[in-house]
């Protein structure tokens, strides 16, 4: 098999033995500048489609953007946390979702409470991420292909389990999801403050520092003490609760949904955490530019829309910027090299 990224002898851990750590608090030169590109174009898109159609800017628009972006925006953190730990990606965090929703859903069909459904929904996801972890780190196995495995095998037992989840109607939690909060939706706040603490979380707690230094330096970080297999399969637990709480905010706003009905966020969740600036080599990142990204993805499916184009184009043009940050990404890798 493949050798995994997560090994202290892995390629990251060829790096010079000092730790790469880079400040993730949206102060340094790189982040700044991400942010400003993103914005940029952000604005560059809502003029186009404002100049073709002037009834673009209204509250509807505004609601459809934001409704895109609260479960994309929590998934893509997940995502982040992989990425920053110098995990690669996590090509299983569609079939994350998926499960916790239909375990946060199954438990309010058996009558349990709002709250211990919702603990469900946050437990399957960490059960998904500890599977996963632990499979790329005892197995020492590379967590792209760890993952796309256990997402087609995740994805086949669901569709043996059950062909559809339905919410009750009367439930607190899809009363929740059809609400709204200072005129936005009610999914979207969770969102917003995700970003916000695991963004700080990064940048002023001793866990942050030590998931960037794994991701940065393996060897180094190993060198200054650091349980590599510990924090690693503490990170993809972590990340897998955090997709739980997409599942658990997807089954309020859904009100009935798939096995498969996950897949359509794989590719915006990606493009989002790598065109905020978050490197695949691992060590680098900043949360508060993701939240920029996911907004500007977020707003294309809505633009195609008003430029009469067939939604399938949205998957082209996010697929085109992926490419291109992707790009951006090797070229950074290889000036930082030199």
């Amino acid at each position: 098999m493949t050798t995994s990224h997560l090994t202290p002898t892995d390629p990251v851990a060829t790096k010079p033995d000092k730790p790469h750590i880079s400040i993730t608090d949206g102060r340094t030169f790189t982040s700044f500048r991400d942010a400003i590109s993103i914005t940029g174009v952000w604005v560059l898109l809502l003029a186009a489609t404002l100049i073709a159609r002037p009834d673009f800017l209204s509250n509807q628009t505004l609601l459809a953007v934001t409704f895109t972006m609260s479960i994309s925006g929590v998934l893509a953190v997940a995502q982040a946390l992989i990425v920053i730990s110098g995990g690669l990606l996590d090509l299983s965090l569609p079939v994350s979702l998926t499960l916790s929703a239909w375990a946060t859903v199954s438990a309010l069909n058996a009558g349990l409470p709002t709250v211990l459904a919702i603990l469900a929904g946050l437990g399957a996801g960490a059960c998904w991420g500890l599977l996963n972890g632990a499979i790329v780190v005892f197995g020492k196995l590379n967590p792209i292909i760890v993952t796309l495995a256990t997402g087609f095998g995740g994805l086949a037992i669901m569709l043996i389990l059950f062909k559809s989840a339905q919410i009750p109607s009367t439930s607190a939690l899809r009363a929740y999801g059809l609400g709204r909060f200072l005129g936005l939706p009610n999914i979207f706040w969770p969102m917003v403050i995700t970003i916000i603490l695991f963004g700080l979380a990064l940048t002023y707690t001793r866990w942050g520092r030590r998931l960037i230094a794994i991701g940065g330096n393996a060897r180094a970080a190993k060198a200054r003490g650091l349980n590599l297999r510990r924090i690693r399969l503490a990170t993809f637990t972590g990340s897998g609760a955090v997709a739980g709480l997409a599942g658990v905010l997807f089954s309020a706003v859904n009100p009935s949904f798939t096995p498969a009905s996950g897949t359509g966020f794989q590719l915006i969740v990606i493009g989002a955490v790598i065109l905020a600036g978050i490197s695949l080599s691992g060590g680098k990142g900043n949360l508060l530019v993701l939240l920029l990204s996911v907004g500007f993805l977020a707003t294309i499916p809505t633009s195609i829309a008003f430029f009469g184009l067939p939604p399938a184009w949205s998957l082209v043009f996010q697929g085109a910027l992926l490419i291109i940050a992707v790009g951006i990404d090797g070229a950074r890798l290889k000036r930082t090299s030199r």
